[in-house]
């Protein structure tokens, strides 16, 4: 019965196969899920805030999970909605740390490391100026990069709700030149 949780009845067997199953499901994704989170808000405290959030509300919620391996699309559909209620609470993005710079290579020199560094930072400060939803598509996408369905599922929303935020979120981003040469 591992690896289905189909939930029952408080007390019965299948709801304490079922709570292992969320053990192990959440100690496997609290990596992923801060990652995303850093990336919807740009911030790591804020983060660290949203994901507890999110294993709190799942944790009260676990009884509806049916099936086990739906649990990190289920997980990380609860976090996105939380990043997005604490996305439009905050309308605009108002911090953007150093935190950014992350994944530069060290054999580039200073200059080349400061230039893209001041890249990411330029896109930080675009993206978070969309509206809450075309940055979340944006941010779950390209650099989370999860399929289209993937998005549309963890944002509630279809995927041609998701392919038309995609769409004036990097139409935004190229006036706003903050995505310059190949685009996603």
């Amino acid at each position: 019965m591992k690896g289905t949780a189909i939930l029952e009845e408080p007390g019965s067997p299948a709801r304490a196969v079922a709570a292992l199953d969320f053990d192990a499901l959440l100690e496997a994704e609290q990596g992923v899920l801060l990652r995303l989170a850093r990336r919807l808000v740009w911030d790591g405290e804020e983060a660290r805030d949203l994901v507890q959030a999110a294993l709190a509300d799942a944790y009260e919620k676990r009884h509806l999970l049916r099936d086990a391996k739906a649990g990190p699309a289920w997980l990380r559909r609860i976090l996105v909605s939380r990043a997005m209620g604490h996305l439009r609470r905050r309308r605009v993005w108002n911090v953007l740390r150093e935190a950014l710079d992350w994944g530069t290579p060290l054999d580039l020199s200073p200059e080349e490391r400061f230039v893209g560094a001041e890249r990411w930072r330029a896109l930080g400060r675009a993206v978070r100026a969309l509206p809450a939803q075309q940055s979340t598509a944006f941010t779950l996408r390209y650099l989370e990069g999860l399929e289209l369905d993937a998005v549309a599922e963890a944002m509630g929303i279809g995927r041609g709700t998701v392919r038309i935020h995609l769409y004036r979120a990097l139409k935004k981003l190229k006036a706003e030149q903050a995505l310059e040469g190949d685009t996603p």
